[in-house]
């Protein structure tokens, strides 16, 4: 239950520790819950999924009476609300006018936010050039309006072609406030960044 949940993920990930150091008797961990929390726990690492060789994932589904068993590979089936954001705003297919300013404030919120900075003053204030400050601060000041009130259609779209130009200015907010890394390794951005 949610009251010993937190000590039981603690003594089986020091288990899973010793059977991957093989400082163990135990060569293999197998782990049956129905618990999403639980499993969230046991299975994330600093607040996310790593893909690693010798994890496997599966769900197992009841209908009418006959259990099915779906492979996941390496990939984890559960996520984060903040990794579900993240893939919202990937998607260019399913993220809509309406939703993608609310998915990039939650993000900022959640991201600065955890660092303990002041999100935009903080962030703004790490643009160089006038120009680039204003860009940043329209983005803000989009996402913030967006997030609250839910415009017309006639208003979509007027500025419906803007959602890539926001992105991009989004981005930079991650590179200017030195965080291109985690924008990158959010995004599925292969290679490496000069900033941490």
């Amino acid at each position: 239950d949610s009251t010993i949940l937190y000590i039981v993920s603690a003594i089986v990930k020091g288990l899973i520790k010793e059977v991957r150091s093989g400082q163990s008797d135990v060569e293999q961990v197998f782990l049956f819950t129905h618990n999403v929390f639980f499993h969230k726990e046991v299975s994330f690492s600093d607040g996310r999924a790593h893909i690693l060789a010798d994890v496997k994932y599966w769900t197992i589904h009841k209908e009418v009476l006959i259990s099915k068993i779906e492979s996941h590979g390496q990939v984890n089936p559960i996520s984060t609300s903040y990794e579900l954001l993240w893939r919202e705003l990937k998607d260019d297919h399913t993220a809509s006018v309406v939703t993608i300013q609310n998915t990039m404030r939650r993000i900022i919120e959640n991201y600065f936010g955890m660092l303990g900075t002041r999100k935009y003053d903080h962030v703004i204030a790490q643009f160089e050039t006038a120009e680039e400050k204003m860009i940043c601060e329209s983005l803000f000041y989009w996402i913030n309006d967006g997030s609250h009130s839910i415009p017309d259609d006639l208003y979509i779209d007027s500025y419906s072609d803007s959602v890539e130009k926001y992105k991009a200015v989004f981005r930079r907010v991650f590179i200017a406030a030195g965080h291109e890394a985690h924008y990158n390794m959010m995004m599925g951005i292969e290679g490496t960044s000069d900033s941490q």
